[in-house]
């Protein structure tokens, strides 16, 4: 009974942070597409800002969903099924909220370097017409951040293909127990992979994660010198 409680206890105060969590990022992405609605200029970080915003709201969605009862209870959509796509899309998220993090960290290093250094030749310059509609403006204004709408192109696909074996060997927990399998949570589980598969698929997701962190620690590093 105790260690029921204590599990029950533990995911209603997840659901708490969770959900403060999802309406703190959701106010930040209906405060920036309202902004670029009513025609505010665009800064270099509004979009970045964004995506990460949308990108903490799926995962967050996504661990909520794989620790909830209310799911696996509905008999419609195989077990299987929804094990996948919730353990893919975790990943995925978890893996774009440290692309996206770094690439902000990036450009707002590039935004307050002076204009002699190296870094203020990657300052994206526009040379827009006016536009007096909102929605003109900001169809105008986006072709200065093509870009970066780019770079989050490569990092969906990158981040995509890095995480596409949870899609082969991610199930639903059987009933009776398997041995080798990694349970992800109660309801799901990952099947055993070779040897070379897994230590190929960690290799790359480990070069990634110190690639994009790196780059974040040099980028915040040359901030504080700077400022």
């Amino acid at each position: 009974m105790d260690q029921q409680f204590s599990y029950v206890a533990i995911r209603n105060a997840f659901y708490l942070q969770a959900g403060i969590g999802i309406a703190a990022n959701t106010f930040l992405l209906c405060l920036h597409t309202a902004a670029a609605y009513v025609g505010h200029k665009p800064r270099l970080t509004d979009l970045p800002v964004t995506h990460l915003a949308l990108t903490h709201i799926l995962m967050l969605l996504t661990v909520g969903l794989l620790v909830s009862t209310d799911i696996w209870e509905t008999q419609d959509i195989p077990g299987d099924f929804k094990c996948k796509v919730l353990v893919f899309l975790h990943k995925v998220m978890r893996g774009l909220s440290i692309c996206t993090t770094c690439v902000l960290s990036v450009l707002q290093a590039i935004t307050i370097s002076p204009s002699g250094s190296w870094l203020a030749h990657f300052k994206l310059k526009s040379t827009n017409p006016i536009c007096r509609n909102g929605i003109c403006r900001f169809f105008v204004d986006l072709k200065s951040t093509n870009p970066i709408v780019g770079l989050f192109v490569f990092l969906w696909v990158l981040t995509m293909s890095l995480s596409c074996n949870l899609l082969l060997c991610t199930v639903a927990t059987p009933n009776k127990t398997q041995p080798g399998l990694l349970f992800v949570t109660d309801r799901c589980s990952l099947l055993p992979m070779s040897h070379i598969n897994k230590s190929f698929f960690l290799t790359l997701m480990a070069c990634r994660d110190v690639f994009f962190v790196g780059l974040m620690v040099l980028s915040s590093g040359y901030m504080v010198l700077l400022l």
